[in-house]
């Protein structure tokens, strides 16, 4: 009878210590990645730096028009946390970028200077 009160005591404690610990130190934030190219985009992947694929395709089953955007989910805030990005046009064009750091980022803007495309970043704050 004692174990069992022990056993219930010792359970409930660890419960309660497990509720209060939170999954993450960092919360979850969004970033908007905008087509401010003039070229549609037909595909568009963004995952963790540590990922081995790209993942889902963000634009879908339609075309990323020029001024379309697409929303992210990352961890605001988290000074490691980098992704990759990828894209590819509607004449089969592809552009990757590596280590785009998100911190504090809440958009992202994709852009032709004339000679390559690039991405601009609207800081949080």
């Amino acid at each position: 009878m004692v174990k069992r009160f022990l056993r219930t005591i010792i359970l409930s404690v660890f419960l309660i210590a497990a509720a209060q610990v939170p999954a993450s130190a960092y919360d979850v934030g969004t970033c908007k990645i905008i087509n401010g190219s003039d070229m549609s985009i037909a595909f568009l992947y963004a995952v963790p730096m540590d990922s081995d694929g790209w993942g889902e395709d963000l634009v879908g089953s339609e075309i990323m028009n020029i001024n379309d955007g697409r929303t992210i989910d990352y961890e605001y805030g988290n000074p490691i946390y980098k992704i990759k990005i990828q894209l590819a046009g509607e004449g089969g064009e592809t552009f990757t970028w590596y280590d785009v750091d998100l911190t504090d980022t809440w958009n992202l803007t994709i852009w032709y200077n004339g000679t390559d495309f690039e991405l601009s970043k609207n800081s949080v704050g």
